[in-house]
């Protein structure tokens, strides 16, 4: 996204917000609350873990590589912080400074430049910048979901065996829908790491279908847990033998 074009929305947000009567809050914009907890924050050294400008957490896990320099830059830019202060565990009201408007228009600007989007809901859930990043990777998995194509009347078996069980704890078999796929989803995250998820579709799918059921459900395998997506096995065919014929001896006198 263009710094003009991040100006411009930027420009008409806060125009609407001074429509209905919030001048006071844009009069204040964050960057000048933030003066005085930079001031704060800079007067005691921080802790080793909140300094690190890093792309991974601190477990060494790699953050979603794809997504985190543009919202790095887009969050800063709206914040008007160092980007280098966007530490994972950085909290957006208290370490950043800000409020209830400037995560409104952080949401506006990252459903406008990553096309997602960031329900009230799923914004009041956010407390650090790792949660933000979540959201926002949350949002692209299902946005991908949605934009599969399916060959109707699609039917699929699925079976979630939880981690060190032989059997399986939930099975379906439905028509495969958007909806179903998320349902399957779901019900595989509640279960945790270490869950396996086996998806079973009829004999004659085609290749796109199954490599496109295949990739809404490899997101998942980025949770620990194991999915493996196959064509059922065909049945055997049926041989019918012909009725046996009586020889001489088996007619009775």
């Amino acid at each position: 996204m263009s710094g003009r074009t991040m100006q411009s929305i930027r420009g008409m947000f806060r125009s609407a917000l001074l429509v209905f009567g919030v001048a006071a809050a844009v009069v204040s914009p964050a960057q000048t609350r933030r003066a005085a907890a930079t001031g704060a924050h800079r007067a005691s050294p921080r802790s080793s873990r909140s300094t690190g400008v890093s792309a991974q957490d601190p477990e060494g896990e790699t953050l979603r590589a794809g997504i985190e320099p543009e919202l790095r830059r887009l969050v800063a830019d709206v914040l008007g912080v160092d980007p280098a202060e966007l530490a994972p565990e950085a909290s957006l009201t208290d370490d950043l400074a800000a409020d209830s408007l400037d995560l409104v228009e952080v949401a506006i600007v990252l459903e406008s430049a990553f096309g997602i989007t960031l329900s009230p809901r799923r914004m009041d859930e956010v407390r650090s910048y790792r949660d933000l990043l979540d959201a926002v990777v949350a949002s692209g998995e299902r946005r991908g979901t949605r934009e599969l194509v399916l060959t109707p009347g699609l039917d699929v078996k699925s079976r979630l065996v939880p981690p060190g069980a032989s059997e399986a704890t939930l099975e379906r078999a439905e028509a495969l829908t958007v909806y179903l796929i998320e349902t399957i989803r779901d019900d595989a995250l509640c279960a945790g790491p270490g869950t396996h998820l086996e998806v079973t579709l009829p004999v004659g799918t085609g290749t796109a279908d199954l490599a496109s059921v295949r990739d809404a459900f490899a997101r998942l395998e980025r949770h620990g847990i194991a999915v493996s997506v196959r064509r059922d096995v065909p049945a055997p065919p049926v041989i019918s033998l012909p009725a046996a014929t009586p020889t001489a001896g088996d007619v009775s006198t």
